[in-house]
């Protein structure tokens, strides 16, 4: 074999060399095989370890929305069983949206209301594609677009010339604004037709 320190031929079975003086024990400070193996050891366990940690975790909290999406829809259920329905209609068959501009619909929901869902189509007119935007967000939501920062609005059309209408809202009471916006659209303004209802149970 040869030395690994200076390459000088030497006995297979030598514990030094006799050219260079270098030792082939494994020592505390010169870790060998063994040392590499067992780093590897310890990282492909704490890998492991880890992967096994976060399936838990993804795990665990899929079961909790999926529960707490059973809780609602049973409580959606009763609602509808033992209180009275609402609906507040809205029905425009024409409404001119500017190019680079938008429009809003004002939605109320009052005090004690359970159940809250709003459910409609919208198709739009003019332009290449016919294309608008339609969004459904609550009032902190919709200040918060209007000053062109992060809001998670209840339903997103993505730009389409129709789309339907789908969201739950919460229980209680609310203000909710339906935009359709044609703030992209330099040239040309969007025609919108729209009919949908808001409902809730008291």
């Amino acid at each position: 074999m040869f030395c690994n320190n200076c390459g000088a031929d030497i006995p297979h079975d030598s514990r030094f060399c006799k050219m260079c003086g270098d030792s082939f024990l494994v020592s505390p400070n010169r870790p060998g095989i063994m040392g590499h193996n067992w780093s590897r050891a310890v990282f492909a366990v704490s890998g492991v370890l880890l992967l096994f940690a976060l399936g838990c975790y993804i795990y665990k909290n899929s079961r909790m929305q999926g529960a707490a999406s059973a809780v609602d829809a049973v409580d959606r259920s009763f609602d509808k069983l033992t209180k009275k329905s609402h609906s507040i209609p809205l029905v425009n068959q024409g409404i001119t949206i500017n190019q680079l501009g938008y429009s809003f619909f004002k939605l109320e929901v009052p005090a004690k209301a359970s159940s809250v869902e709003f459910h409609g189509n919208f198709t739009a007119s003019g332009g290449a594609g016919n294309m608008i935007e339609a969004f459904l967000f609550s009032e902190n939501g919709y200040e918060s677009w209007q000053r062109q920062q992060y809001a998670s609005p209840f339903y997103r059309s993505g730009r389409v010339s129709m789309d339907q209408m789908d969201a739950e809202l919460p229980s209680g009471p609310g203000t909710y604004y339906l935009v359709f916006n044609n703030k992209f659209s330099e040239l040309t303004p969007k025609t919108i037709h729209v009919e949908a209802k808001l409902t809730y149970y008291q």
